[in-house]
């Protein structure tokens, strides 16, 4: 997920408490053998096939925990011959190594817990793309759909077909009950939970967009809020309690200890957080950019779910999102403002070094040249040197005298009307006998700021 909309203090003043939240990942994938890293329309159809000639055989289990046909092996009638003109099937439920599948001619399915829970009904899957979906006591739907189950609602399908022991039943089925069946169960996956709001705190949150860790896909994170001394977790990032950022927007915010990876975590609601990153910089330091990143972390997973496909939630996401950083940014524009109008106020002019009477007017002159050369918009008032003697440069070889520098300033008036000095280096060519004109050799980068009564 993006943040809509674009600029960056440094966070170590805004990490001052000791709370900190731990994200801990868990690379648990949502499907037993997920492959939804690949296309299913472009690879699934293929893997079809070759899946129904499958040879393992489960062991007959006493049933899941889903309502459902009961575990055995039964004889389905098929809505639509398949491959080879096959009209019924084998069907068989039972487990495999302590897994729940099921067998289809000898085809595994594997058992998927969490779509079983949600809808109250039996789902499986295989890696080939194929969904089996329990219709009622003694049908099942088969589908592959071109997204998954979960995550997005299903629209297209690349083969369906329906498996019931009851004959009449499967010849009267049609491809498009089927399928809609199958759309109507992937919108109820997606449906707003009914289980109440969350309390929130440690425990188990699902990503609302699944994360690619070091190649694992990563559906879910352990968190755990913590006081006291920071404490070193191996297996978990830290995020630092930041109080006074928490305080401005009124939503409690963490940053990750490794500052440089300007990573946040925000508490959404109770049981909700949103992750993230900023790309320029640190918070405080930059306002909301169309290429930050930002993900929603949810206790519940259907609240999860629901964002990730919820256009409106998104944008509400993302407008609070946007405002919190916006604010702190304005926020810390305003301290960085008092501190520099403060450090103003108290800045003077270096104290005045080697005075040499005849040279003066020639310094202000090389200052005003360099000024002119560089098109300026600042007026030089005065120019001094600093240093308490002159540097000689002579040549490497010879020992033969080239030139002299000094360090000094140039003094500014700048068009705003306020004043400032530069630090710079002046020079004089000898020509063998005696110096040539002041010039103006380099300056430092960076005008120092002060009041124009401290600039004579």
């Amino acid at each position: 997920m993006n943040i809509k909309k674009p600029k960056t203090m440094n966070i170590s003043t805004a990490l001052n408490s000791k709370r900190i939240l731990v994200v801990a990942i868990v690379t648990a994938t949502f499907l037993g053998n997920n492959c939804y890293g690949q296309s299913f329309m472009q690879k699934a159809k293929a893997k079809a096939a070759a899946a129904k000639k499958g040879t393992t055989t489960p062991t007959k289990s006493n049933g899941t925990s889903a309502k459902g046909p009961k575990s055995g092996s039964s004889t389905y009638y098929l809505m639509e011959a398949e491959r080879g003109g096959v009209t019924k099937v084998k069907l068989e439920e039972g487990e495999n190594n302590g897994t729940k599948i099921m067998a289809i001619n000898g085809a595994m399915y594997t058992y998927q817990d969490e779509p079983s829970s949600t809808l109250g009904i039996k789902v499986y899957y295989t890696s080939a793309g194929l969904y089996v979906i329990q219709h009622d006591d003694n049908s099942w739907v088969s589908v592959m759909p071109g997204k998954e189950l979960g995550r997005e609602v299903f629209d297209k399908f690349g083969f369906s077909n329906f498996y019931s022991t009851d004959a009449a039943k499967a010849k009267e089925m049609t491809k498009v009950k089927v399928e809609a069946y199958a759309i109507e169960m992937s919108k109820k996956m997606l449906a707003p939970s009914t289980s109440g709001p969350s309390k929130g705190g440690d425990g188990t949150y699902h990503l609302s967009e699944a994360a690619n860790i070091d190649g694992k896909r990563v559906t879910s994170h352990e968190v755990s809020f913590e006081d006291g001394a920071i404490k070193t977790l191996i297996a978990g990032s830290k995020f630092t309690y930041m109080e006074e950022y928490s305080k401005l927007i009124g939503v409690d915010v963490y940053g990750i200890s490794r500052a440089w990876l300007k990573e946040y975590i925000y508490v959404y609601k109770p049981g909700v957080l949103i992750w993230s990153r900023l790309k320029k910089s640190q918070l405080g330091e930059q306002e909301a950019g169309e290429y930050d990143d930002y993900n929603v972390y949810a206790m519940d997973k259907q609240v999860a779910r629901g964002i990730a496909v919820d256009k409106s939630q998104q944008k509400e996401i993302t407008d609070k999102l946007t405002k919190w950083i916006n604010t702190i940014k304005a926020s810390e524009d305003k301290r960085r403002a008092s501190n520099t109008k403060e450090k103003i106020a108290k800045q003077r002019l270096p104290k005045e070094g080697l005075v040499i009477s005849s040279l003066k007017g020639q310094t202000l002159d090389a200052a005003k040249a360099w000024a002119k050369k560089w098109n300026w918009k600042e007026t030089v008032t005065k120019a001094y040197l600093t240093d308490a003697d002159w540097y000689i440069y002579r040549h490497k070889l010879t020992g033969v005298i080239l030139r002299r520098e000094i360090r000094g300033v140039m003094v500014l008036q700048r068009p705003d009307g306020g004043c400032s000095f530069h630090h710079c280096v002046y020079g004089q060519q000898y020509n063998g006998s005696t110096y040539n004109k002041v010039y103006t050799a380099g300056i430092t980068p960076g005008q120092v700021q002060l009041p124009c009564e401290n600039s004579k």
